[in-house]
């Protein structure tokens, strides 16, 4: 026993030395080695001459190009990709390092980058009460603090934040507004029919675009056999960059630069691989994924979900041409439209849902029959009953119309948890589903 509490005695002592010999170990305390850190940060982004160009990948998916200017008054100056305006027109707000268990860069007043996590949907076209799931509040880790290049983490959505030193005539093509002249591909939207092709040399690109994500789409024959190719993209001063880039034989496109847009004719022009383009409009995919269709119909059979879209049909250049949006049954406001196959054993559901005492609620809804599936990849749906008390005239008997168009519909998958459907009649309509 007696054995038993010396070498406790021992131990204790032994230990006692080693924790008193732990403080030797760091000339300063925790806190000040913290604050040398905080400021070691914040002089790298100030001294940065011109700046830093930023991509930020939210949590929530896609891609955003940002360009700030960072000074000694915790001020700083950003363009965004987000809009023409924010591409434009440079935004001052205030920024803050802070010791929160880590070193954390705050931007601490609203400013582009609080757009894209607003949780009003209608701000960012994200999802109600979180936005684009992004952040303004980011983590610095001293293994990802390089000279030329700073990576940063949300604190709440994990979003990845890429700081890379800009150059002079990088910070001088932001204020002079080549970020803006970039951002006209988005034009490529205004097209009234849904497929758009370039040709670049002697290969002809389909390009699917979803701005919701933030990806593209490339689609090319090699012969007779299709090749796709998906990256996320996001804008800089000199356009249109690839997250990946596409490698085609001796084809490397990184994205797209020279951006021009003509109004009057509705056509974008574009430089890839050093080889000019204008982007025309098709009636038909270039390549028809055969199995898209039926694939679009049984997943959310396997799954216990259905489908839903925020706008309903885009039509003729226009988005929720048929203002579903405006949808209300008494104090019931319009949630989404949805499409619920096998909703009701052989019958599907096609129909709005409103947003009523903190839930969803289905009032009335068109009913197809098993759709039929051609041999050429088309989608037709025939209505063989209805759900409640369906208005007479409106968005809802507007958009029953063009789902039962008899030209049926192609489905394009534009990411693995996203179709579009666009009319076999003329590719001037088309409803995106997630």
């Amino acid at each position: 026993m007696k054995k038993s509490i010396l070498y406790l005695l021992l131990s204790c002592a032994f230990l006692t030395a080693c924790d008193n010999s732990d403080d030797t170990v760091f000339e300063e305390t925790a806190d000040a080695r913290l604050n040398a850190a905080l400021a070691s940060y914040e002089k790298q982004l100030i001294e940065a001459p011109y700046g830093w160009n930023a991509v930020i990948y939210p949590g929530g998916g896609g891609t955003y190009g940002f360009h700030f200017k960072f000074d000694d008054k915790n001020r700083v100056t950003m363009y965004s990709d987000f809009s023409d305006e924010s591409a434009a027109k440079s935004k001052e707000s205030s920024y803050r390092l802070k010791a929160v268990q880590t070193p954390v860069l705050i931007f601490d007043t609203y400013s582009y980058l609080h757009i894209l996590s607003d949780p009003d949907e209608e701000v960012n076209g994200g999802d109600r009460g979180e936005g684009l799931a992004s952040d303004f509040e980011f983590s610095i880790f001293p293994d990802s603090v390089k000279a030329e290049s700073i990576t940063l983490v949300g604190r709440k959505n994990n979003s990845r934040l890429v700081l890379t030193k800009a150059t002079q005539a990088q910070a001088t093509a932001y204020a002079a507004g080549d970020l803006a002249d970039g951002v006209l591909f988005n034009n490529i939207t205004k097209y009234q029919a849904y497929f758009k092709r370039v040709t670049l040399g002697n290969v002809t690109y389909e390009i699917t675009l979803s701005p919701r994500t933030r990806t593209i789409k490339l689609t090319w024959l090699d012969g007779s056999i299709p090749k796709t190719f998906t990256t996320n993209y996001y804008f800089t001063s000199a356009g249109v960059s690839f997250v990946s880039p596409l490698v085609n034989g001796s084809q490397t496109i990184n994205g797209f630069t020279n951006i021009t847009w003509n109004a009057n004719a509705v056509q974008v022009g574009i430089t890839a691989s050093g080889l000019k383009g204008t982007v025309v409009s098709a009636i038909k995919p270039l390549s028809v994924d055969l199995a898209a269709a039926r694939r679009w119909w049984q997943d959310p059979i396997e799954s216990g979900g259905y489908w839903e879209s925020g706008t309903g049909f885009h039509v003729n250049g226009v988005d929720d041409a048929l203002k579903v949006q405006d949808l209300k049954v008494g104090e019931a406001t319009f949630y989404s439209y949805i499409y619920q196959p096998a909703a009701d054993g052989s019958i599907d559901l096609f129909g709005p849902i409103f947003y009523e005492n903190e839930g969803v609620t289905l009032f009335y809804g068109h009913g197809p029959g098993r759709p039929t599936f051609t041999s050429d990849g088309r989608i037709v749906f025939e209505q063989v009953a209805t759900y409640g008390v369906l208005p007479t005239t409106g968005p809802a008997v507007e958009s029953a119309k063009l789902l039962f168009e008899t030209s049926g519909h192609y489905l394009i998958q534009t990411s693995e948890t996203t179709y579009d459907m666009v009319s076999a009649k003329d590719a001037k309509s088309w409803i995106s589903w997630q």
